[in-house]
Protein backbone atom coordinates (compact mmCIF):
# COMPACT_ATOMS: atom_id res chain seq x y z
CA UNK A 1 0.00 0.00 0.00
CA UNK A 2 1.41 3.13 -0.81
CA UNK A 3 1.80 5.54 2.11
CA UNK A 4 -0.44 8.72 2.49
CA UNK A 5 0.20 11.29 4.92
CA UNK A 6 -2.77 13.97 4.91
CA UNK A 7 -3.71 16.67 6.59
CA UNK A 8 -7.67 17.95 6.41
CA UNK A 9 -8.31 21.71 8.37
CA UNK A 10 -11.69 21.90 9.71
CA UNK A 11 -12.82 24.16 12.32
CA UNK A 12 -14.46 23.31 15.64
CA UNK A 13 -15.88 26.09 17.57
CA UNK A 14 -14.73 25.74 21.30
CA UNK A 15 -17.98 26.52 22.91
CA UNK A 16 -17.46 28.23 26.10
CA UNK A 17 -14.86 30.23 25.85
CA UNK A 18 -16.31 33.70 24.37
CA UNK A 19 -17.17 34.53 28.60
CA UNK A 20 -13.52 34.99 28.44
CA UNK A 21 -12.70 36.31 25.33
CA UNK A 22 -10.88 33.99 23.97
CA UNK A 23 -10.63 33.21 19.98
CA UNK A 24 -11.95 29.94 19.76
CA UNK A 25 -9.70 27.32 18.13
CA UNK A 26 -9.21 24.92 15.03
CA UNK A 27 -8.86 21.54 14.63
CA UNK A 28 -6.80 19.33 11.73
CA UNK A 29 -7.00 15.97 10.84
CA UNK A 30 -3.87 14.18 10.54
CA UNK A 31 -3.94 11.16 9.09
CA UNK A 32 -1.09 7.87 8.40
CA UNK A 33 -2.12 5.24 6.49
CA UNK A 34 0.47 2.36 5.59
CA UNK A 35 1.70 -1.05 6.02
CA UNK A 36 4.72 -3.20 5.52
CA UNK A 37 5.43 -6.36 4.96
CA UNK A 38 7.79 -8.73 7.31
CA UNK A 39 10.79 -8.96 4.61
CA UNK A 40 10.57 -8.18 1.46
CA UNK A 41 8.79 -10.54 -0.81
CA UNK A 42 6.40 -11.98 2.13
CA UNK A 43 2.85 -11.73 2.66
CA UNK A 44 2.41 -11.35 6.30
CA UNK A 45 2.64 -7.45 7.22
CA UNK A 46 1.70 -5.06 9.71
CA UNK A 47 -0.61 -2.43 8.63
CA UNK A 48 -1.14 1.09 10.65
CA UNK A 49 -3.41 3.44 10.72
CA UNK A 50 -3.72 6.53 12.40
CA UNK A 51 -6.70 9.59 12.20
CA UNK A 52 -5.96 12.48 14.95
CA UNK A 53 -7.29 15.79 15.46
CA UNK A 54 -5.13 18.30 17.00
CA UNK A 55 -5.64 22.36 17.47
CA UNK A 56 -4.26 24.70 15.17
CA UNK A 57 -0.76 26.09 17.16
CA UNK A 58 0.41 28.62 15.19
CA UNK A 59 0.24 31.26 17.59
CA UNK A 60 -2.11 29.93 20.28
CA UNK A 61 -0.49 28.64 23.26
CA UNK A 62 -3.54 26.83 24.39
CA UNK A 63 -3.19 24.79 21.24
CA UNK A 64 0.33 23.90 21.55
CA UNK A 65 -0.41 22.53 25.00
CA UNK A 66 -3.19 20.93 23.85
CA UNK A 67 -1.62 19.11 21.09
CA UNK A 68 1.41 18.28 23.40
CA UNK A 69 -0.37 16.68 25.28
CA UNK A 70 -2.31 14.33 22.93
CA UNK A 71 0.81 13.48 20.98
CA UNK A 72 2.27 12.20 24.34
CA UNK A 73 -0.93 9.82 25.30
CA UNK A 74 -1.42 8.69 22.23
CA UNK A 75 2.41 7.63 21.36
CA UNK A 76 4.15 7.82 24.65
CA UNK A 77 6.91 10.20 26.14
CA UNK A 78 9.29 11.24 23.66
CA UNK A 79 6.91 12.15 21.53
CA UNK A 80 5.75 15.53 22.73
CA UNK A 81 8.16 17.46 20.72
CA UNK A 82 7.56 16.53 18.00
CA UNK A 83 5.21 17.58 15.27
CA UNK A 84 2.09 15.33 14.77
CA UNK A 85 3.01 14.22 11.58
CA UNK A 86 6.56 13.07 12.68
CA UNK A 87 5.72 11.72 15.63
CA UNK A 88 3.00 9.54 13.57
CA UNK A 89 6.27 8.64 11.53
CA UNK A 90 8.56 8.04 14.35
CA UNK A 91 5.50 5.60 16.46
CA UNK A 92 5.01 4.06 13.12
CA UNK A 93 8.70 3.33 12.55
CA UNK A 94 8.95 1.86 16.28
CA UNK A 95 5.87 -0.23 15.41
CA UNK A 96 7.45 -1.67 12.61
CA UNK A 97 11.14 -2.33 13.88
CA UNK A 98 8.89 -4.16 17.25
CA UNK A 99 7.33 -6.45 14.44
CA UNK A 100 10.17 -7.52 12.71
CA UNK A 101 12.18 -7.82 15.95
CA UNK A 102 8.89 -10.45 17.13
CA UNK A 103 8.67 -12.50 14.01
CA UNK A 104 11.72 -13.02 11.65
CA UNK A 105 13.54 -14.99 13.71
CA UNK A 106 10.30 -16.74 14.16
CA UNK A 107 9.35 -17.18 10.62
CA UNK A 108 12.90 -18.31 9.75
CA UNK A 109 12.78 -21.50 12.69
CA UNK A 110 8.91 -22.21 11.03
CA UNK A 111 10.42 -22.23 7.55
CA UNK A 112 13.33 -24.43 8.72
CA UNK A 113 10.76 -27.07 9.78
CA UNK A 114 9.38 -26.94 6.29
CA UNK A 115 6.47 -24.33 6.94
CA UNK A 116 6.02 -22.22 3.83
CA UNK A 117 3.58 -19.54 5.32
CA UNK A 118 1.53 -17.80 5.57
CA UNK A 119 2.21 -17.97 9.49
CA UNK A 120 -0.50 -17.37 12.24
CA UNK A 121 -0.81 -14.62 13.76
CA UNK A 122 2.32 -12.59 11.67
CA UNK A 123 -0.42 -10.54 10.36
CA UNK A 124 -0.73 -7.50 12.80
CA UNK A 125 -2.70 -4.51 12.76
CA UNK A 126 -2.81 -1.23 14.37
CA UNK A 127 -5.26 1.95 14.37
CA UNK A 128 -5.16 4.72 16.64
CA UNK A 129 -8.30 7.58 16.60
CA UNK A 130 -8.42 10.93 18.33
CA UNK A 131 -11.35 13.19 18.22
CA UNK A 132 -12.68 16.17 19.81
CA UNK A 133 -15.72 15.09 21.37
CA UNK A 134 -17.21 18.60 22.40
CA UNK A 135 -16.79 21.26 25.19
CA UNK A 136 -19.00 21.64 28.73
CA UNK A 137 -18.09 25.10 30.35
CA UNK A 138 -14.35 25.49 29.91
CA UNK A 139 -13.84 21.91 29.51
CA UNK A 140 -12.66 20.52 26.16
CA UNK A 141 -13.79 16.30 25.91
CA UNK A 142 -10.96 14.54 23.54
CA UNK A 143 -10.84 10.43 22.96
CA UNK A 144 -7.92 8.33 21.65
CA UNK A 145 -8.99 4.99 20.59
CA UNK A 146 -6.83 2.44 20.24
CA UNK A 147 -6.54 -1.24 18.42
CA UNK A 148 -4.01 -3.52 17.85
CA UNK A 149 -3.80 -7.29 16.94
CA UNK A 150 -0.64 -8.62 17.69
CA UNK A 151 -1.91 -12.64 16.98
CA UNK A 152 -4.04 -14.75 19.15
CA UNK A 153 -7.91 -14.83 19.22
CA UNK A 154 -9.23 -11.74 19.03
CA UNK A 155 -7.41 -7.84 18.89
CA UNK A 156 -7.69 -5.37 21.94
CA UNK A 157 -9.12 -2.15 22.15
CA UNK A 158 -8.81 1.17 24.70
CA UNK A 159 -10.11 4.00 24.87
CA UNK A 160 -8.59 7.26 26.51
CA UNK A 161 -10.45 10.28 27.68
CA UNK A 162 -9.00 13.43 28.34
CA UNK A 163 -10.37 16.82 29.63
CA UNK A 164 -8.82 20.13 29.11
CA UNK A 165 -9.05 23.57 30.60
CA UNK A 166 -9.71 25.56 27.50
CA UNK A 167 -8.73 28.86 29.57
CA UNK A 168 -4.98 27.40 29.86
CA UNK A 169 -4.45 24.21 27.58
CA UNK A 170 -3.50 22.24 30.80
CA UNK A 171 -4.71 18.33 30.71
CA UNK A 172 -7.11 18.20 33.72
CA UNK A 173 -5.79 15.05 36.50
CA UNK A 174 -8.01 13.05 38.32
CA UNK A 175 -6.48 15.22 40.92
CA UNK A 176 -7.36 18.12 39.20
CA UNK A 177 -11.49 18.10 39.12
CA UNK A 178 -11.96 15.42 42.76
CA UNK A 179 -11.43 16.08 46.00
CA UNK A 180 -8.72 14.53 48.47
CA UNK A 181 -10.35 11.50 49.53
CA UNK A 182 -13.12 11.26 46.90
CA UNK A 183 -12.11 7.83 46.05
CA UNK A 184 -13.99 5.88 48.64
CA UNK A 185 -17.47 7.40 47.92
CA UNK A 186 -16.71 7.26 44.30
CA UNK A 187 -16.75 3.64 44.29
CA UNK A 188 -19.91 3.24 45.74
CA UNK A 189 -21.47 5.44 43.50
CA UNK A 190 -19.68 3.59 40.11
CA UNK A 191 -20.79 -0.15 41.96
CA UNK A 192 -24.30 1.77 42.14
CA UNK A 193 -24.36 3.18 38.60
CA UNK A 194 -22.89 0.23 36.65
CA UNK A 195 -25.42 -1.81 35.39
CA UNK A 196 -28.07 1.58 34.96
CA UNK A 197 -30.15 1.02 31.63
CA UNK A 198 -29.36 -2.51 31.40
CA UNK A 199 -31.53 -5.63 31.14
CA UNK A 200 -30.90 -8.50 33.17
CA UNK A 201 -29.33 -10.89 30.21
CA UNK A 202 -26.94 -7.37 29.74
CA UNK A 203 -25.63 -6.82 33.12
CA UNK A 204 -22.46 -6.47 33.83
CA UNK A 205 -20.38 -9.46 35.71
CA UNK A 206 -17.00 -7.93 37.29
CA UNK A 207 -14.02 -9.51 37.89
CA UNK A 208 -13.63 -7.36 40.97
CA UNK A 209 -15.48 -6.38 44.34
CA UNK A 210 -14.95 -2.68 43.46
CA UNK A 211 -14.68 -0.54 40.77
CA UNK A 212 -12.47 2.21 41.64
CA UNK A 213 -11.72 5.40 39.91
CA UNK A 214 -9.10 5.41 37.01
CA UNK A 215 -8.53 8.61 36.02
CA UNK A 216 -10.07 7.75 32.71
CA UNK A 217 -13.06 10.11 32.94
CA UNK A 218 -14.96 12.53 30.46
CA UNK A 219 -16.89 15.39 31.67
CA UNK A 220 -20.22 16.48 30.44
CA UNK A 221 -23.78 18.11 31.36
CA UNK A 222 -24.84 15.04 32.88
CA UNK A 223 -22.31 13.94 34.88
CA UNK A 224 -18.99 12.46 34.91
CA UNK A 225 -18.41 8.89 32.76
CA UNK A 226 -15.64 6.99 34.28
CA UNK A 227 -14.50 4.39 31.32
CA UNK A 228 -13.04 0.84 31.69
CA UNK A 229 -11.31 -0.77 29.00
CA UNK A 230 -11.23 -4.63 27.96
CA UNK A 231 -10.07 -6.77 31.15
CA UNK A 232 -10.20 -3.55 33.21
CA UNK A 233 -12.74 -4.75 35.51
CA UNK A 234 -14.89 -7.18 33.46
CA UNK A 235 -14.48 -9.80 31.22
CA UNK A 236 -13.19 -9.51 27.14
CA UNK A 237 -16.88 -10.04 25.84
CA UNK A 238 -18.10 -6.75 27.84
CA UNK A 239 -15.86 -4.84 25.45
CA UNK A 240 -15.22 -0.94 26.99
CA UNK A 241 -17.61 -0.50 29.92
CA UNK A 242 -18.63 3.17 30.63
CA UNK A 243 -20.34 4.65 34.20
CA UNK A 244 -22.12 7.73 34.07
CA UNK A 245 -22.30 9.55 37.39
CA UNK A 246 -24.77 11.60 37.48
CA UNK A 247 -23.94 15.61 38.08
CA UNK A 248 -26.12 15.65 41.19
CA UNK A 249 -24.57 12.79 42.86
CA UNK A 250 -20.58 13.58 41.72
CA UNK A 251 -20.75 17.08 42.69
CA UNK A 252 -19.79 16.72 46.49
CA UNK A 253 -16.28 15.02 45.55
CA UNK A 254 -15.51 17.96 43.51
CA UNK A 255 -12.19 19.95 44.38
CA UNK A 256 -13.14 23.20 45.69
CA UNK A 257 -13.03 25.57 42.60
CA UNK A 258 -14.34 22.77 40.06
CA UNK A 259 -18.06 25.18 39.86
CA UNK A 260 -18.85 22.87 36.26
CA UNK A 261 -22.19 22.15 38.33
CA UNK A 262 -23.31 25.52 39.65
Amino acid sequence: MKKSLKVLAFAIALAGLASCGQKPAEFTSVRYDNSFALEEGASDSISITMDIEYPEISEDERGKAIAAAITGTAFGNGYESLSPAEAMEAWADSLVAEYRESNLSLKEMLEKNGDKGPFMGMNWEFSNTGTATGTFKDILGYKLVTYSYTGGAHGIMNETHMNFDLRSGKLLEQEDVFAEGFEKQTSKLLMKHLNDGKSDDGKISLLTDSIEPNGNFSIGEEGITFTYNQYEIAAYVFGVIDILIPADEIKPYLKTGMNIYD
